[in-house]
């Protein structure tokens, strides 16, 4: 595939968003493929009506976007990426860094954090729409995918100016001291006891001893709303928070109980022993033994002494206002004329 002629928007679903082990511990419902199927036409005819050209869908192996074509007749041209196979978030990474290398102008991310931390992975300023499919939905919005479509191809086409409707994020980057690895998070990372990674999903609040959140809003549900019933940190506001938790058993005078919801339909006691927060480029360690989890998931195991270095930064992804982004489009296509007297 040749690099993109004229203003493309591409499209990352993630077939195994709003599916992991917290459907089942929770009060979440599933998402399913046809869910997503719908989401990715609509959001296909609004990127051609947003002045898009071209349209580009991740591949993968639920064939979503095959599917999603398939007795579709969209008003443009639209293709379909190679799977890469993982059948993990991998896939959504490698689609975000081949939509960087085809010139995408913009991209819509059908997941909840995980999938936007994924494409970011891959595209690490991506200029994206985040839409909430997964279980997990802080980062991303609760809108539909017909305008979410129309706003990133109103960008690409520049009907929308990016620079105008669009958002620098803040982003969490973490290194490993020991072996210098790096990881970003969207949302928040945080220090779970145990030694494996195993079901990646985190549902058991008990278990989590220390959270630095780069977005802890109180209407929130996950992690990121224990730290946003002490501190809460806008998703437009410069630097984070970390909270270090204790054991909801201990006395009160130990420490801050308080109530959050971690999971959809849940709520949890949580002890608090202190929290901060944190400036752009604060540095934070978070020490073994334990498991780092990325916006949620399981990913780091921190041996006995080994340490890693968490930042909240300015830099992430530039987030497409998508009301903002629709408003200019229109503003420019049905310019405002001289009043029509009545009467």
């Amino acid at each position: 595939m040749t690099k993109a002629a004229g203003p493309t928007v591409g499209i990352v679903a993630n077939p195994l968003a709003g599916k992991d082990l917290r459907r089942l511990t929770s009060g979440a419902t599933p998402v399913s493929d046809a869910v997503k199927i719908g989401a990715i036409r609509r959001a296909v005819v609004g990127a051609f009506e947003g002045g898009a050209e071209r349209v580009l869908v991740s591949g993968d192996r639920a064939r979503l976007g095959d599917r999603a074509l398939a007795g579709f007749d969209p008003s443009g041209p639209v293709e379909v990426l190679e799977p890469h196979g993982w059948h993990t978030g991998r896939d959504s990474q490698l689609a975000a860094a081949r939509f960087c290398e085809l010139g995408v102008g913009a991209v819509i991310a059908l997941g909840g954090d995980g999938t936007q931390r994924d494409v970011a992975k891959g595209w690490r300023n991506v200029p994206l729409v985040p839409l909430a499919v997964g279980t997990n939905n802080v980062f991303p919005s609760q809108l539909d995918a017909t305008v979410a479509g129309f706003a990133a191809g109103a960008v690409v086409s520049g009907l929308g100016v990016a620079a105008e409707v669009a958002a620098q994020a803040k982003i969490i980057d973490i290194t490993m001291e020991s072996s210098g690895g790096s990881d970003i998070a969207l949302v928040d990372v945080c220090l779970v006891r145990g030694a494996f990674v195993g079901a990646r999903a985190v549902w058991e609040s008990a278990s989590v001893s220390e959270i630095v959140a780069a977005i802890a809003e109180p209407a929130s549900v996950g992690l990121s709303a224990i730290a946003a019933a002490v501190a809460p940190v806008g998703r437009h506001e410069a630097g984070g928070v970390h909270v270090r938790l204790g054991c909801a058993s201990r006395s009160v005078q130990h420490g801050r109980h308080i109530r959050a919801a971690v999971m959809p339909g849940s709520y949890s006691d949580i002890s608090i022993e202190h929290c901060e927060k944190l400036r752009f480029d604060q540095l934070v360690t978070l020490r073994g033994p334990g498991v780092l989890t990325l916006d949620g998931e399981r990913e780091i195991v921190l041996a006995r002494g080994e340490r890693a270095e968490v930042t909240v930064n300015s830099n992430g992804p530039q987030v497409i206002d998508v009301g903002a982004a629709v408003a200019a489009a229109q503003r420019r296509r049905y310019p405002v004329g001289p009043a029509v007297a009545s009467g």
